[in-house]
C-alpha cells in the first residue's frame, strides 16, 4: 500500500509519546553507524535455529505469505496482520476492471495489451479474488521449481487478523487470504481472528498509549491498545500452543543492529537499508549453546521514516515472548529506493513492480532474506552500551523528525 502523509505524521505522534525506555537493568539501543563509518562489529556467533516462522503487518503481510509458500520446506509458520493471498496482486480475475498501463502495476497474468489492473484490487474489492486461480498459480510454480513444493504446507501453521475497523485491507480480504491457505492446509491448523475493533494495526494487551479503533487519525497507528495480545496469539498457536507467558519486559541489552550490506545484492531493487535488528534472548546467546528457533518479523510501509522503526520492534512484544521461549527475532529492513512510490515508501515488493516472478525463491528481495535466516548465526552485529546518553540521543532526533512532519501536516491542512 502507499503509506499516507498522514500516517507519517502521526507516527510523528507516537514518536513524541514514545517513552525513553532506557533503564539501569535494562540496557540501551546505541543508534546504528552512518553507512561510511568503519565502526567494530562481531559475529553473533549462536548454533544455527532450529524451527523458522515468519510474520508482518500490511506488506509485511503480503511478503509474510510470499515467503511461507515460497520456502514452505523450512518456514513452518506465518503470522499475518492483514495480509493479501499469495501472487495476489498481480492476478487477473474474471470480474477484475481493467485500467491503462501504470507502474503501480506493470505486471498482469492474464491482461490484454495495454491493459492492467486496478491498483489493490485483492484489499478494495474482495468479491472478485478467486483463490482457486491463486493456488493453481502456487502449484505451477512448485512443478517449475520456482517455489519449494506445495506439499510442505500441509504442516504448516497459519494465524491471520484484521481488525473489524481496519480501512486499509477491505471486508473479506484477508479472508481470502485465510481461504488459500485452506486450500492446502488442514483447518486445525489455520487460526483466522476478525473480531477485534482495532484499525490497521497490531492489537496489544496492557494500558499503552496508542487507543483501540480510535478515530481518524489515531485509527492509522500501527499498534493499538485492544487488550489483546496479538503478537502473542499469532506465536501460540504458529508454535502449537506451548509457549511459556512472556517476559515482563524485553531486554534492549538483548537488542543489536545487524549488517544488512552482504545481502544487498543490486541495491536498487532490493532496497535494504544498512542495518537491520536482531534480537538474541539470553538463553540463546553464544555461551548457552542452546539451539533455539527464529521468528522472521516484516515491518510494513512507511517505516523509512526516522526513529519508527526502532519504535514498532521496541513496543511489539514480540520480543518478551521471545525471551521466555528460546526464540531469535530477526527484523530486516528497507530503505527508501526504487521509482514508485511503494519503494520509495519501503513497502516489500508484492506488486511485481520489479517483475512477474517477484513471489519466487530466487526474486531478489526472497533471495536476500533467505540468506539472512541462513546466515543467522553468523550476523555481522554492531552495539549495545550501558548508559542513557546515546539512546537518549537517538529518541531526541526522531522526536524532531515528528515535530517537523506535524508542522507540515498543519501546514498542509491549512493551505
Amino acid at each position: 500500500m502507499a503509506f499516507p502523509f498522514a500516517h507519517c505524521a502521526f507516527f510523528g505522534m507516537a514518536l513524541l509519546a514514545w517513552p525513553l525506555k532506557a533503564d539501569s537493568d535494562n540496557g540501551t539501543l546505541v543508534p546504528p553507524p552512518a553507512d561510511d563509518e568503519n565502526k567494530s562489529w562481531e559475529l553473533l556467533s549462536i548454533p544455527s535455529p532450529s524451527r523458522i516462522s515468519v510474520g508482518g503487518m500490511s506488506s509485511g503481510a503480503d511478503f509474510a505469505v510470499q515467503f511461507q509458500v515460497a520456502f514452505s520446506e523450512t518456514v513452518m509458520g506465518a503470522a499475518i496482520f492483514a495480509g493479501q493471498p499469495y501472487r495476489c496482486a498481480i492476478q487477473r480475475f474474471p470480474n477484475d476492471t481493467l485500467v491503462p498501463l501504470n507502474p503501480e502495476v506493470p505486471v498482469c497474468e492474464g491482461c490484454p495489451a495495454g491493459k492492467t489492473l486496478e491498483y489493490d484490487h485483492c484489499k478494495n474489492n474482495a468479491s472478485v479474488v478467486e483463490v482457486r486461480l491463486l493456488k493453481t498459480v502456487a502449484q505451477n510454480y512448485s512443478s517449475q521449481g520456482l517455489i519449494d513444493n506445495v506439499a510442505n504446507l500441509e504442516r504448516a501453521r497459519v494465524y491471520l487478523y484484521r481488525g473489524t475497523k481496519d480501512t486499509i485491507y477491505g471486508q473479506g480480504s484477508v479472508a481470502k487470504t485465510r481461504d488459500f491457505f485452506a486450500e492446502f492446509l488442514p483447518a486445525s491448523q489455520v487460526l483466522f481472528k476478525n473480531d477485534i475493533p482495532s484499525g490497521h494495526a497490531y492489537p496489544l494487551p496492557g494500558s499503552q498509549l496508542w487507543p483501540c479503533g480510535g478515530e481518524w487519525p489515531l485509527l492509522l497507528l500501527p499498534f493499538q491498545n485492544c487488550e489483546y495480545d496479538g503478537p502473542g496469539a499469532a506465536l501460540q498457536h504458529i508454535y502449537g500452543g506451548v509457549l511459556m507467558p512472556p517476559a515482563e519486559k524485553a531486554s534492549m541489552r538483548n537488542l543489536k543492529w545487524f549488517d544488512q550490506k552482504p545481502f544487498y545484492g543490486d541495491r536498487e531493487v532490493t532496497g535494504l537499508a544498512r542495518w537491520g535488528l536482531v534480537y538474541v534472548p539470553t538463553s540463546c546467546e553464544s555461551a548457552s549453546g542452546r539451539v533455539c528457533d527464529l521468528f522472521v518479523s516484516f515491518h510494513g510501509c512507511g517505516f523509512t521514516v526516522p526513529g519508527t522503526f526502532e519504535l514498532l520492534v521496541t513496543e511489539l512484544n514480540f520480543n518478551a515472548w521471545a525471551e521466555t521461549n528460546h526464540i531469535i527475532v530477526l527484523y530486516p529492513k528497507l530503505a527508501s529506493h526504487g521509482s514508485t512510490k511503494q519503494q520509495q515508501d519501503g513497502c516489500w515488493n508484492v506488486y511485481g513492480q520489479t517483475g512477474d516472478t517477484y513471489a519466487t525463491r530466487d526474486a531478489p528481495q526472497m533471495l536476500a532474506v533467505r540468506q539472512m535466516v541462513q546466515q543467522v548465526s553468523n550476523l555481522k552485529i554492531w552495539g549495545l552500551v550501558d548508559g542513557e546518553g546515546l539512546y537518549s540521543m537517538t529518541v531526541r532526533h526522531a522526536r524532531c523528525h515528528a515535530y517537523l512532519m506535524l508542522i507540515l501536516l498543519i501546514v498542509r491542512i491549512m493551505s
